[in-house]
């Protein structure tokens, strides 16, 4: 029974390091995603570079949404915790 723990124990350590590592790549796009908007609101745009920026800020979301949903702990593993 221990040795089933400790494994356990060692497989949430790991994904609690994958999720860290996943959190600093979000953290990494949502800072992307405040100079891109402090960058515009600098600014007199016009409205095809308001479109370009409008359209970066949509695929940095996308990234950020993407790597959250695959570093999330799902299932019976995550209410264990």
């Amino acid at each position: 029974m221990g040795q089933l723990t400790d494994k356990i124990r060692q497989e949430q350590l790991a994904r609690a390091h994958r999720r860290l590592a996943a959190l600093d790549k979000m953290e990494a796009k949502l800072r992307e995603m405040r100079v891109l908007a402090e960058y515009a609101a600098s600014r007199s745009l016009s409205d095809a570079e308001v479109a370009q920026v409008q359209e970066w800020m949509d695929v940095l979301h996308a990234e950020v949404t993407a790597i959250d949903q695959e570093s999330a702990w799902v299932g019976a593993d995550a209410l264990a915790n």
